[in-house]
């Protein structure tokens, strides 16, 4: 048990630590140098101002998972030298988490429960850590691990993970006092291989997070916020990365960044595909119907939300929305959902026929949306037309509420600071 793995699926399957761009191996820590650690591995940026692990390639091992304790002893890989990590003094006083890469209970796993606590502990290097907000670190980041740790489309409980950070054109730094000038990473990123259990082949899912979107604000790409997580192609992430995967994740992936071989009953309407996911129900499986999204066609937007009204009464919470388009709309049929898919049509609340008529910068208020249930911690409302397209989905978390004060959506979705 020392090590990354290519050849872990089985299934004759190989998948190599990725490989590097160009413009990438400038930064690359002497030469590619691969770290060995009990379940995983990883290759180190060698840039003076990040510093980082360039990519964490973790084996998991469902059937082998012990109970094991949380060390939180960070410390220095030798290996590697202090100068080439960020150590305590990046993380101390701020908002800033130790993010692992190589997650602790996804790495500990073994034939004893003390193989799995030396992994456990051994993921608590500052190679296999990154500056990660603590919003980030402790919301979705976090969800996205617990997924992965309980997956269950996999045939034979073995999982391989790719995680690592990407960097802007002009990220955010950070200097301690008496310590060099480090940088903030944008986002981070997570491939997830596994083999399917339906169909015996290898099978991929990949993710990116950001965290900083106004460093990628020249980037390509659709509209993203801060601290949301999307599932996106392999070739999106070797754009932000200067990694290169190898073939076969690249085609395992279900989403399309080339118009190239969509099938019509996909519904793949905007490339690169990116998908917005607020639970495991969102991810997207090969062959499988895309949501349609008019987004940018229809310009009716959710504004605001009462999600923590004073008092017990949950009849309080209330829904706004506005037309900010030139068109005068017709919202008869829509529907609202919350974060479990529980719905609202919006007929029932407006009564006269005429108040579903919404002309150009005009609102409406939707006053006791019960059924539909908004979370006073985080959540996800979204508004479909009378077709079922997507017309807005906007996207809360704990930090932004305030009992008796509604989350405002049409300011900055800087859902960070």
């Amino acid at each position: 048990m020392t090590g990354y793995r290519a050849d872990f699926l089985g299934n004759g399957i190989v998948l190599p630590i990725p490989t590097f761009s160009i413009d990438l191996s400038s930064e690359v820590y002497e030469a590619g140098k691969v770290f060995d650690y009990p379940t995983y591995s990883l290759v180190m940026n060698g840039n003076a101002i990040k510093r980082s692990p360039l990519i964490v390639c973790l084996n998991i091992d469902q059937t082998k998972f012990q109970s094991t304790s949380r060390s939180d002893r960070w410390r220095i890989d030798p290996r590697i030298g202090a100068e080439n990590q960020l150590d305590d003094a990046y993380y101390a006083n701020n908002f800033w988490d130790r993010g692992h890469m190589a997650e602790r209970m996804s790495a500990a796993w073994g034939d004893t429960a003390r193989e799995a606590q030396i992994a456990a502990d051994e993921t608590f290097f500052f190679s296999n850590s990154c500056l990660q907000h603590e919003n980030l670190n402790q919301d979705e980041w976090l969800a996205l691990e617990d997924w992965v740790h309980t997956l269950n489309l996999d045939s034979n409980n073995k999982i391989t993970s790719f995680s690592g950070p990407f960097y802007g054109d002009f990220d955010r730094t950070l200097q301690p006092s008496g310590h060099s000038i480090a940088k903030i990473p944008a986002g981070f990123f997570k491939v997830i291989c596994f083999v399917n259990k339906d169909t015996g082949r290898l099978d991929v899912r990949s993710f990116i997070m950001y965290q900083d979107t106004e460093t990628l604000n020249d980037k390509k790409g659709r509209t993203v916020y801060n601290n949301e997580h999307y599932q996106v192609t392999i070739t999106e992430i070797e754009l932000l990365t200067g990694l290169r995967f190898d073939d076969s994740i690249y085609h395992a992936n279900p989403l399309y960044f080339w118009p190239d071989s969509p099938q019509p009953n996909e519904n793949v309407v905007h490339l690169p595909e990116r998908i917005e996911v607020s639970g495991p129900g969102d991810i997207v499986a090969s062959g499988q119907t895309r949501q349609t999204i008019n987004d940018d066609i229809v310009d009716i937007f959710i504004a605001a939300a009462m999600v923590d009204p004073e008092g017990a009464d949950s009849h309080r919470e209330w829904v706004s929305l506005i037309n900010l388009g030139s068109d005068v709309i017709d919202i008869s049929g829509w529907t609202l959902s919350d974060s479990s898919n529980r719905t609202l049509l919006i007929d029932n609340l407006l009564v006269d026929p005429q108040t579903r008529v919404m002309n150009p910068g005009e609102s409406v208020m939707l006053n006791d949306v019960s059924p539909i249930l908004l979370s006073n911690t985080k959540g996800v409302i979204t508004l479909f037309d009378a077709n079922g397209a997507r017309i807005d989905r906007v996207i809360y978390h704990q930090h932004m509420v305030r009992t008796g004060k509604p989350v405002v959506f049409l300011t900055p979705r800087d859902t960070l600071s």
